[in-house]
């Protein structure tokens, strides 16, 4: 077993050094400005891939060579180097879905979103790694911080190319908690958006009710950035939205309320976890915030066992053809997963369907409203991750807020007791998604967690 104190540092910063975790801002800075070419970030972040692999395995697809890139150092993310979860298709890559199932797949067109990165100049520098269909079954990604330990799941290598510097922004999914989770594994930002502000055409379903398209990169700045490039619908994506239209404002600087929880919704978390966030609540007092002690609905906290119960019928829709067909080539889990979505009467997921939405419009006028919040401050897991890959995590304490619909962004925050990062999640109002990422970017400049980087690391 290696960490970033000891073996491992001098893996990945190798891959810091060859340039590919600047920042998008920095990045656009250096090739508008004509400082580096468009093909500079480009060809450093695929190096840092390439070598990197054997190690951390981010990735199930690199090309042979770098990508071209954009020929237009105006466009808004000209000389970005991106990395796409393999459960989004990509046209010039195969996107196989860690399936044997679909070894060689390649799709005819990229996904919607794959479309828009290009459009906007990025340039996608290869796949990474996911669980199979997005479910249990890890592939072989290793935490950046400590190859002990899992990086969390379903996106695994976007996750850990991201946390390892070897690209400023990845696509990920979440269905329960897999863009947050992983994110506070690996010490970086995860953001997922309100359900259905990202086009979901040309991403492998798993759960139509529950499915977003979510991003991590090293700073919120960033994701609030890449966000508005890539919010949109498409007629093709045929999902129905179950989240208030109506957007909330910003309150401003001077109004700040942020909800501290007295329990939270996924369960019981460490010790650790829990002082993380009290320390963070402490501080964000101290700077003007006024932090409220609140307890959830009641029914926020039934919503974990209502997304795996959507969830597994309606991947017993997606996936229990191929399940069918070649049970042999797909995992324990996924069989199992159908399996008991088969079982599941029909009355009873009718039920939590028809219920999701007045759910959602519930709880955005508790929060709103009733307790006229700007976010709640909330885990984002138990607390480090677990030991070994072949558990990813819990998602209990994300499946609320995907289940409602509502945007969440996690940011790092410190360290737990075996030096693996630690995360802190921000919970906002359904289409409030820009409000919330310049909520935790003023966040993220108080979590100390450059401090806690360089102690840990010195």
């Amino acid at each position: 077993m290696t960490s970033l104190t000891d073996a491992s540092m001098t893996m990945f910063s190798a891959s810091s050094t060859l340039g590919a975790t600047a920042s998008i801002a920095r990045i656009r800075t250096a090739v508008s400005s004509g400082e580096a070419g468009l093909g500079h970030y480009v060809a450093r972040a695929y190096d840092a891939a390439r070598e990197s692999q054997a190690s951390l395995h981010a990735f199930c697809y690199l090309p042979q060579t770098a990508p071209a890139g954009a020929v237009d150092a105006a466009a808004p993310l000209a000389g970005v180097p991106v990395a796409v979860k393999d459960v989004i298709d990509t046209a010039d890559m195969p996107t196989e879905f860690n399936s044997p199932a679909y070894k060689g797949r390649r799709p005819e067109q990229d996904a919607w979103v794959v479309a828009r990165l290009r459009a906007a100049g990025a340039s996608i520098i290869g796949k990474t790694v996911t669980t199979e269909f997005a479910w249990r079954k890890p592939g072989p990604t290793v935490n950046p911080w400590n190859d002990g330990f899992t990086p969390g799941g379903s996106s695994s290598g976007s996750a850990a190319a991201v946390a390892a510097g070897i690209v400023p922004l990845a696509l990920g999914t979440q269905t329960q908690g897999s863009v947050i989770r992983p994110a506070a594994y690996c010490g970086i930002v995860g953001f997922k958006p309100t359900y259905g502000a990202i086009a979901r055409t040309g991403v492998l379903p798993l759960a139509w009710s529950l499915d977003h398209v979510g991003m991590f990169a090293t700073n919120v700045a960033d994701v609030a950035y890449a966000l508005a490039l890539i919010t949109g619908v498409d007629a093709a994506d045929p999902h129905i939205s179950h989240v208030p239209q109506s957007a909330t404002t910003a309150r401003g600087t001077s109004t700040r309320r942020i909800g501290v929880l007295r329990k939270q919704a996924g369960g019981d978390i460490d010790p650790a976890q829990q002082a993380a966030l009290d320390r963070l609540a402490a501080q964000l007092a101290q700077d003007g915030v006024e932090i409220v002690q609140v307890d959830l609905p009641a029914e926020v906290f039934e919503t974990p066992a209502h997304a795996l119960k959507l969830m597994s019928v309606e991947a017993a829709i997606t996936h229990g053809g191929l399940v069918d067909r070649t049970p042999e080539l797909v995992s324990e889990a996924m069989r199992g997963l159908v399996e008991e979505g088969r079982k599941l009467p029909a009355t009873v997921y009718a039920r939590i369907k028809a219920a999701q939405m007045p759910m959602a419009h519930r709880f955005h006028d508790w929060l709103t409203r009733a307790m006229a919040l700007d976010a709640l401050l909330v885990a984002p897991a138990t607390g480090e991750p677990p030991r070994g890959l072949d558990y990813t995590g819990d998602a209990s304490f994300c499946a609320p807020w995907t289940f409602l619909g509502v945007p969440a962004v996690t940011v790092p925050v410190g360290f737990g007791p075996a030096g693996l990062p630690l995360g802190a999640q921000l919970v906002g109002a359904a289409h409030s998604d820009a409000d919330l990422l310049i909520l935790a970017e003023w966040v993220e400049a108080r979590t100390g967690w450059q401090r806690a980087v360089a102690q840990r690391q010195g």
